[in-house]
């Protein structure tokens, strides 16, 4: 598990502040970030029907 999360450190690293990710981390980090996102947004239309 602390493997997984030095990882997605590394990644989200390496995307947001270096810039210099490969597309892996890229795909990576954007389906971790995107999923609470869509559930989020998802939650708050169907609160505001």
């Amino acid at each position: 598990m602390e493997h997984k999360l030095n990882n997605f450190k590394a990644d989200l690293y390496n995307v947001f502040v270096e810039g210099n990710a490969n597309s892996i981390q890229m795909a990576r980090v954007f389906v971790i970030l995107a999923v609470p996102v869509l559930l989020i947004s998802l939650i708050a239309l169907h609160a505001v029907k």
